[in-house]
C-alpha cells in the first residue's frame, strides 16, 4: 500500500490502526495497517481501477 492510498483511505473515514517501519531487502518503507473489511477492499479495488 502506498502512502498516497493510505492518506486517501484516511480522508474517506478508514482508521489507520498501526504504522510499522519495514526494512525488507534493505529498502526502508512504511507498512500501513487498517482493519480489513468489505468496504475497505471495495474502496481499494475502485481506487486501483481509476489510477
Amino acid at each position: 500500500m502506498t502512502q498516497r492510498l493510505a492518506g486517501t483511505l484516511m480522508q474517506n473515514g478508514f482508521v489507520l490502526q498501526k504504522l510499522k517501519p519495514s526494512n525488507k531487502n534493505g529498502i526502508k518503507r512504511n507498512v500501513f495497517i487498517f482493519n480489513e473489511s468489505e468496504q475497505l477492499i471495495n474502496f481499494i479495488h475502485n481506487y486501483k481501477s481509476t489510477k
